[in-house]
């Protein structure tokens, strides 16, 4: 006991030096194991065959594409500020009447050329040397805007004298009576004959009458461009008048309107589309 009591210290560290050593030697075996294992465990692992993939499901794409290849239509029409117009037709019905509607029912029922027209009104016979015959020549401009632009003015000239675009060239039959007088138009560069019975005439326009169903009324008749027609609760003034054709200047907003017709034998117009 003594000596267990002297030497105690000694024998813990002889026997921690022991069991160090003995854990040392099995170091190797516990590395080997433990490699040994990591092996078996990477093998299995990388020769382990995976599962297949499921297929694809490309269905919501496809509906995403058909859908932006779709052509998408807004109506941004705003009915609160800029409302369709309602009016009352010729039996007190309501009918839609948007701006612009009323064009299309606009109809023209007649249309008529206005001339410009020469004629051959009277003739002063010779009084003398000093005072040749005088051939009394009427000028009409039947489309001219003024109405005092439209009523035929007279003109006495001689033969071979140049006034208001036109020259009397010569005369046939008898001096006081001629049967026909031959003159020169400057502005279109003709010549024309005329006689008493026959003027030369020459279209530079027309009039035109219109008819408005949706309020049972004629409009009134032979309008000329530049006068204004009233139909729908709107002014038009008309700018121009053309054989299939008539430019409208609606009043209330400067807007310019083509209204496009056709006149059958009964004298009756239709929209063209």
């Amino acid at each position: 006991m003594q000596f267990l009591k002297k030497n105690y210290e000694k024998i813990l560290l002889a026997a921690v030096v022991l069991a160090a050593l003995a854990v040392v030697a099995c170091l190797p075996i516990i590395v080997s194991q433990e490699k040994q294992q990591l092996q078996e465990t990477e093998k299995s692992l990388v020769e382990r065959k995976p599962k297949p993939l499921q297929p694809l499901d490309l269905q919501p794409m496809q509906v995403l594409l058909d859908r932006a290849q779709t052509t998408a239509i807004l109506d941004l029409t705003n009915k609160l500020f800029n409302p369709v117009r309602w009016q009352l037709d010729a039996h007190n019905q309501l009918f839609p009447n948007p701006a612009g509607k009323e064009i299309e029912l606009l109809q023209v029922t007649k249309l008529s050329p206005l001339y410009f027209v020469v004629s051959l009104v009277s003739v002063n016979p010779s009084a003398g040397p000093d005072m040749p015959t005088h051939y009394g020549i009427g000028l009409q401009h039947e489309a001219a805007l003024s109405p005092q632009q439209r009523s035929r003015k007279t003109t006495y000239v001689p033969l071979n004298l140049t006034t208001n675009g036109f020259t009397v060239l010569s005369a046939e039959g008898p001096e006081g009576d001629p049967t026909s007088v031959t003159i020169k138009l400057e502005d279109l560069d003709k010549q024309v004959t005329i006689t008493h019975d026959q003027p030369f005439k020459s279209q530079e326009g027309y009039t035109v009458d219109f008819r408005y169903p949706p309020e049972n009324r004629n409009l009134p008749a032979n309008r000329r461009v530049g006068d204004v027609i009233s139909f729908g609760g709107e002014g038009y003034k008309i700018i121009d008048i053309k054989e299939s054709e008539v430019v409208l200047l609606q009043q209330s907003n400067q807007k310019q309107w083509i209204k496009k017709f056709t006149l059958n034998a009964s004298s009756t117009a239709t929209s063209l589309p």
